[in-house]
């Protein structure tokens, strides 16, 4: 398809405490990799974004996918309203749009893990031995979340306290945040959408747009990315370009 990525030159800054954490998760991940290559193939990057009726590029993302670069710029914007909208994607595909009624709560989160997501996750090939990803959200970091995804993948999640702990303002890291959602906020924003109805349709086409070699593509550099991590000391890899 012969897309390239871009940065805007915004990235998370990041606490002290930050770099060693950031270091280990990629240490720990890439033994992971080393003994079960394959693993890569097997993780349900996980994620939310609000997608505003008069929205641009979220400024919290730090790269997208295009023919071209566009020059992207990011822009502060007054609040309006817009759409809570989560998704996963995997090598082969993706996983959603799942859109949230309101603001997400650990009791809303759960049902849409129970209701929406595990029906469609558990009809994957080999199910049972994925990871699943998400960061450390409050709504993720609930008990009762935390007990699902240890009944439902046990010793095999990543976040705040998982099995594998994900480290905090690490966006550079996950599928979910340095392209999904960049690349669809870059479709949907090219024009602007007067209703919420209508922006939704506009997300769920433009989710129609991804297929599985991109994807495959795009978790198939996770490994790079852990590495330029360690090799910078921690810092995100965006500094590299």
């Amino acid at each position: 398809m012969g897309l390239k990525p871009y940065i805007p030159r915004l990235v998370h800054e990041l606490n002290e405490d930050d770099f060693d954490r950031r270091i280990e998760y990629c240490e720990t991940f890439l033994s992971l990799l080393e003994n079960e290559p394959n693993l890569i193939h097997r993780v349900i990057w996980s994620d939310e974004a609000v997608f505003k009726l008069n929205g641009h590029i979220n400024r919290h993302n730090s790269v997208y996918w295009a023919t071209q670069n566009r020059n992207v710029t990011i822009e502060h914007t007054m609040q309006t309203e817009g759409l809570i909208v989560w998704a996963g994607i995997w090598s082969e595909g993706v996983i959603g749009p799942y859109f949230f009624d309101d603001t997400v709560t650990g009791q809303s989160y759960i049902k849409m893990l129970n209701d929406y997501f595990y029906p469609l996750f558990h009809d994957l090939p080999d199910s049972e031995s994925f990871f699943f990803m998400h960061d450390g959200a409050p709504a993720h970091y609930a008990s009762n979340v935390r007990d699902w995804l240890d009944e439902n993948f046990p010793g095999r999640w990543i976040g705040r306290r998982g099995a594998l702990d994900w480290p905090a303002r690490s966006p550079d890291l996950t599928p979910a945040d340095y392209f999904l959602w960049v690349y669809l906020k870059d479709i949907v924003y090219q024009n602007k959408r007067r209703t919420l109805s209508s922006l939704k349709q506009s997300i769920i086409s433009a989710f129609s747009t991804i297929d599985s070699d991109l994807c495959k593509k795009v978790c198939d550099s996770v490994p790079e990315r852990l590495q330029k991590c360690i090799d910078v000391n921690g810092h995100q890899s965006e500094h590299l370009n």
